[in-house]
């Protein structure tokens, strides 16, 4: 039977091992008796020994005589191994291997939010620790391994073995080693140590790593291959499986083509982690110009969870320009080239054709007439029928009549019918006004404007009673033999907070409170129920309808190709109180550019498909956006729009795209899990006269060992499960060495034989005990 050697024994005789290397030993005698014989032998040798004792010297003690008998059999015990010749055997054996796979890859270069300080130390990085682990105490955690398995080291990048044999060696490699790799290629890197020829197989493969593999076959598919070879995985997990800090920015949605001195809201979504409830600035500025056109503060939310930003900004300046959204990078980001998103914007000055009909000169008309006169983009005709004839030649902008013929209904793009006598706009009127906004051929903006006399009670079964957002035949207007003493300040929605026509200021934050301290308004019809589809942009504070809402004060419906705004008050001209025109004009001017947003079409497209970036890495979605310029080549349904993708090697897939809560004219998407390659998109749905509208993109193979930061926990413990390892913590690393399997050592050489027999210190022991005995007989008067 062999048993290994104690170090200190083989330094006693000079027994010199190398790294890797043990010794076994076993005891061999020349004994010609067999087994029973030296058994009986022994037994006898006992009993007469110990009898004989007890006999002697009864005055002495039990226990000094039974020291006595101790020493005799030890006596007789020295002569008998003397006579069988003992000699020690001695064998020269390779120990079990076991590999220590270091990843040296530039993801361990990476600082872990577990690890930070307030200084952001560089010397807390993934590498740092593990160079700790393996360095510290001279090497005392390789030493552990080592001791009882021939450690082979490797080093993940390359596959490249360690140069040195010894600990000290390796220690001392490691020590001035760094990240080098560019990529982490961990599952070939375990196959490439299980192919090595330079070494037997061994038994167990232990990976200090943070568990990232950004290429080739992943560790669990190697597990595969260790399990078949009888090698079990053991990993320590370098680093943490928390996200690194990070503000991103994505999804940047903004119109392509915009009117002059209109708010342009850019939207995008701020994803942030390790910053929730930090306040962090966002800003927009100009492409090569440092000065912000417009900034929000806004709180980062939960890791990972979006939170919408949108930044309102009236360009001044007519041309194309190419903006920057930008948030302001944080101390301790891992990464700030996602901090910014950009857009092209075309900016344009069009003259809008209005029109403004109204039965008497009301206060309402009287200011919006005059207003709407001064602005320089809107060509303005009126009509006022309760006015002399005389009025036509007197006010250049005035018509006669209300256009009777289509073609000259037509050529307005936005109607503002106030409170008007149908039986003076003409029989064909109301249903060329119906045509203005249903057919695809104009698709206009039509408002109506309440009022005490005909709007809109005296439309009921007319073209125009289906235009409007609300019953009209139950409809309640205030009692006009009451004064109305109380006022209200009319309440915006989320939806009009979003319609760009309500933009009263420059930020969400201002719009709010301009919204909040206009004057009050009085005068309100009551419409008690909206139709399907209506969009309340503004609602009365405090009183609610027969279905427990707010009354509504300003209400939107797409009908066909075009728009219908209905305002139940005529009394936005109170908004002028202390301000003059400025909020006044402001909410008009911006609400008829948009709802003749068709004006844009002309020149810049029908429609418009684009993607939130041009470059993604793969596995990254892809959001897809269509807008429509003209509002009247939308589809009536909400997933009327289909995209086409063309992927790499022709193949095609279609991305249904789905109509936007706040305008009727963008539809958006989402590619899923895109492969890498170039793409190319188009609009296979609705069809569109001339070129398909559309927009090529790359999605490209992680461009850095950055893609992916989150040490892959769930990845190491599958396949150590796998391949029956286990995964350690770096917390827990120093247990591992005491748990790996003990595997089995292989014999290389017999060493000469030690005799034991007739060393000195075996005749010293045998005659110190002779001497002994005598000694203590001779004290009790026993020789």
């Amino acid at each position: 039977m062999s048993h290994n050697l104690p170090d200190w024994i083989e330094r006693l005789l000079d027994i010199p091992a190398a790294a890797g290397e043990g010794t076994v030993w076993g005891i061999e005698s020349a004994w010609p008796w067999p087994p029973w014989a030296t058994l009986l032998f022994a037994a006898t040798a006992v009993v007469f020994v110990v009898v004989l004792y007890l006999r002697q010297g009864r005055r002495v003690s039990q226990t000094y005589r039974l020291t006595l008998a101790a020493i005799r059999l030890g006596l007789v015990a020295l002569a008998m191994s003397m006579i069988a010749q003992v000699t020690l055997t001695l064998k020269r054996t390779e120990l079990p291997g076991a590999v220590v796979l270091i990843d040296d890859s530039l993801s361990m270069t990476v600082v872990d939010r577990m690890n930070r300080t307030d200084a952001d130390d560089a010397d807390l990085s993934r590498w740092n620790l593990l160079r700790t682990l393996l360095t510290e105490r001279d090497g005392a955690w390789l030493r552990n391994v080592a001791e009882d398995y021939k450690l082979r080291v490797y080093f993940l990048t390359g596959v490249r073995p360690s140069r040195q044999r010894d600990v000290p060696g390796i220690v001392e490699e490691i020590r001035f080693s760094a990240p080098s790799g560019e990529n982490t290629r961990l599952g070939e890197a375990i196959i490439a140590v299980l192919d090595d020829p330079r070494g037997t197989s061994p038994v167990a493969i232990i990976a200090l790593t943070d568990g990232i593999n950004t290429d080739g076959r992943w560790p669990v598919e190697a597990a595969e291959k260790a399990r078949r070879r009888g090698v079990p995985l053991w990993f320590v997990g370098i680093g943490s499986d928390r996200p690194l800090r990070d503000l991103k920015l994505t999804d940047l949605m903004v119109d392509d083509v915009v009117f002059l001195d209109d708010v342009v809201n850019f939207e995008c979504k701020l994803t942030a982690v390790g910053f929730e409830g930090r306040k962090v600035s966002i800003v927009l500025r100009e492409k090569d110009k440092p000065e912000p056109l417009a900034e929000v503060q806004t709180t980062a939310g939960p890791d990972d969870r979006p939170v919408l930003v949108r930044l309102p900004y009236r360009p001044n300046r007519v041309g194309r320009f190419e903006y920057i959204v930008e948030v302001e990078p944080q101390k301790g980001e891992s990464q700030t080239e996602n901090n910014r998103q950009s857009r092209a914007v075309e900016v344009r000055k069009e003259k809008i054709r209005v029109l403004l009909a109204w039965a008497y000169p009301s206060f309402e008309f009287r200011y919006l007439r005059n207003m709407l006169q001064r602005d320089e983009t809107i060509s303005l005709h009126t009509v006022l029928q309760d006015a002399d004839p005389e009025y036509a030649e007197q006010d250049a902008a005035a018509l006669r009549g209300f256009p009777s013929r289509r073609e000259e209904l037509f050529a307005y793009d936005v109607v503002i019918l106030g409170d008007t006598d149908p039986a003076l706009l003409g029989p064909g009127a109301p249903e060329n006004l119906a045509e203005f906004v249903d057919q695809p051929a104009k698709g206009g903006g039509l408002v109506l404007i309440a009022g005490g006399k005909f709007m809109p009670a005296v439309y009921l079964d007319t073209p125009l009673e289906r235009l409007m957002p609300f019953d009209a035949r139950n409809v309640r207007p205030p009692n006009p033999d009451k004064v109305i003493t109380k006022g209200f300040v009319a309440r915006p929605t989320d939806l009009g907070l979003a319609s760009p026509g309500m933009q009263l200021g420059d930020t969400l934050e201002e719009t709010k409170r301009i919204w909040a301290g206009l004057p009050p308004l009085y005068w309100l019809l009551e419409l008690p129920g909206t139709k399907p589809g209506a969009r309340v942009l503004l609602e009365h504070p405090t009183r609610l309808g027969p279905d427990g809402r707010p009354l509504p004060v300003v209400l939107l419906q797409y009908v066909g190709a075009g728009k219908v705004l209905f305002h139940a008050t005529d009394e936005t001209w109170r908004w002028r109180y202390r301000a003059g025109d400025l909020y006044f004009a402001r909410y008009w001017v911006q609400t008829i550019r948009w709802l003749c947003r068709s004006k844009l079409a002309e020149a810049g497209g029908p429609a418009a498909l684009s993607t939130d970036r041009r470059e993604y890495e793969q596995g990254e979605p892809v959001r897809l956006r269509v807008r429509f310029a003209d509002e009247r080549l939308a589809p009536a349904e909400d997933d009327g729009v289909t995209v086409v993708v063309e992927s790499p090697g022709g193949k095609t897939r279609r991305v249904v795209l789905h109509r936007t809560t706040a305008e009727r004219g963008v539809f958006q998407g989402k590619l899923d899990r895109p492969v890498a390659g170039d793409y190319r998109a188009w609009i296979a749905a609705p069809e569109l006269k001339g070129r398909r509208p559309s927009v090529d993109f790359l999605v490209a193979l992680p461009a850095s060992e950055f893609a992916r930061t989150r040490m892959d926990v769930a990845e190491m413990r599958r396949a150590a499960e796998i391949s029956g390892g286990r995964y350690f913590s770096f917390e827990a690393a120093d247990q591992l060495a005491r748990e790996l399997p003990p595997g089995r050592r292989t014999p290389i050489e017999s060493l000469p034989p030690a005799p034991l027999w007739n060393r000195w210190p075996v005749l010293a022991l045998f005659l110190g005990l002779l001497i002994v005995e005598w000694v203590l007989r001779k004290r009790r008067g026993m020789v």
